[in-house]
């Protein structure tokens, strides 16, 4: 293991480099077509852009940068179509999040809204710096925990793949307008998509664990989980689900686990 310091001022700066500017550029058009929802395709899309760059940057040997883009570029180019996607379905209609945000700034939304797309870029960044360890480590032979740590990728980017097609399966039926869905994956955790989304950070995290000063980038799948139960995944979509489906909600909050895919629970 190489025992040299790890630049993380460099890949900071490197990541910054790319993310700030792009952030301005999709705050502009989301201010010209009045939709901020823009900027959930953009964040999704960063993380393979910047595995990508790092991939080229970085001295790491050319299996540990592919480990790095497999497990990294389907997670996060699949989750940027489909994203883009749901953006172009509903508009001109804006996410809630972020029309709710517009309504509360009134003369100030446009200014104020710079400063969220800056705010999820800041996240990017720093949730960037397993990416940048993975794809500096010199280390010329895989680990265990390199194994283990793909498998756990390709497990999260699977199961997110699986619930999001159920669910727009399940919308797509004219007769489920309205109800909760609690078909294939969702009979078993009311957030499927973002459980295997945190299991796509943890993945990363274990990879980079093995490499110089790889330990210290357990914050990401941290943040990740706080960002997805008490911020704006899980605790949004609760709220929404229950202002608008009600009793049928709450019956469904009873028997199934918020998160972890688990058997269901007596209500």
């Amino acid at each position: 293991m190489d025992g040299s310091p790890v630049p993380w001022l460099s890949f900071l700066l490197s990541s910054a480099s790319i993310i700030v500017p792009v952030m301005v550029v999709f705050w502009i058009i989301g201010e010209r077509i009045k939709n901020a929802g823009i900027v959930d395709v953009v964040w999704a899309a960063s993380y393979g852009l910047l595995a990508v760059v790092f991939a080229m940057t970085q001295a790491g040997p050319p299996d540990r940068k592919m480990l790095l883009l497999g497990a990294v570029l389907p997670w996060s180019l699949r989750l940027a179509f489909y994203l883009a996607g749901r953006f172009m379905r509903e508009f001109p209609h804006e996410d809630g999040r972020y029309h709710a945000m517009r309504e509360a700034w009134g003369a100030k939304a446009s200014q104020m809204m710079f400063w969220v797309f800056q705010f999820q870029g800041l996240l990017i960044i720093l949730l960037s710096m397993p990416l940048a360890v993975i794809a500096a480590d010199q280390e010329p032979h895989l680990r265990l925990n390199d194994y283990i740590g793909g498998a756990l990728c390709s497990i999260g980017f699977l199961g997110e793949w699986a619930a999001d097609d159920q669910l727009r399966k399940f919308k797509s039926q004219p007769d489920n307008k309205g109800k909760v869905c609690s078909a294939g994956l969702w009979n078993y955790s009311r957030h499927p998509n973002y459980f295997f989304e945190w299991l796509v950070w943890v993945g990363i995290f274990v990879i980079a664990a093995g490499c110089p000063g790889g330990l210290f980038t357990i914050y990401a799948p941290l943040l990740m989980l706080y960002l997805l139960t008490k911020v704006s995944g899980v605790k949004m979509t609760e709220e929404h689900a229950s202002k608008t489906r009600g009793e049928q909600y709450a019956n469904y909050q009873k028997t199934t686990s918020a998160f972890i895919p688990w058997f269901k629970l007596k209500g």
